[in-house]
């Protein structure tokens, strides 16, 4: 029996090996598993032993080793963005997908608890952020910006306000 492939799989497989050619990297399995993971996965950001036993579940088979070099080569290709996380077990490296639009020295706002990201396009700002560095000593290199913080959504139900509730106040 033949299955189809939806064809937004398709695409979206196409996408990621045109981008994968573009910055003249070989479009392995590992580096399409893990691009495809990013892209269409329901997290953000995934650490590498995330990705690792993702794709262990899905039933590419490549080691863990592999997933720390091809997260490393597609960060310094400029397909991934990579952040430390502090948490109990210590300091992880967490990546997620480049957006396209996003330039060098952009700033994010990032929600700690869903891990939904906002590109802050504001040139003054980040000209103010390059100027502070500067004072202090500090050469602005070419990575992004990320400032943790909590969307309204994720404080809204941490304080057991439901979104209606929400809604219902700001029309008042």
């Amino acid at each position: 029996m033949h299955m189809a492939i939806p064809n937004t799989v398709v695409q979206g497989e196409v996408r990621i090996v045109e981008r994968l050619r573009a910055v003249q990297l070989r479009p392995t399995s590992a580096r399409i598993g893990i691009l495809q993971l990013l892209t269409g996965g329901g997290q953000a950001s995934l650490n590498a032993e995330d990705v690792y036993q993702q794709l262990q579940d899905s039933g590419i088979a490549v080691s863990l080793g592999t997933i720390y070099r091809v997260l490393r080569e597609l960060e310094a290709v400029g397909l991934l963005l990579r952040e430390r996380e502090d948490s109990a077990s210590g300091n992880k490296a967490r990546y997620w997908i480049k957006p396209e639009h996003a330039e060098e020295g952009s700033c994010y706002f990032v929600c700690r608890v869903c891990e939904r990201k906002v590109l802050v396009q504001d040139e003054a700002l980040m000209q103010q952020l390059r100027q502070v560095a500067q004072v202090h000593g500090m050469q602005a290199g070419g990575n992004l910006v990320s400032m943790q913080m909590r969307c309204s959504h994720c404080s809204d139900v941490a304080s057991g306000i439901r979104r209606t509730d929400r809604l219902a106040r700001s029309v008042v």
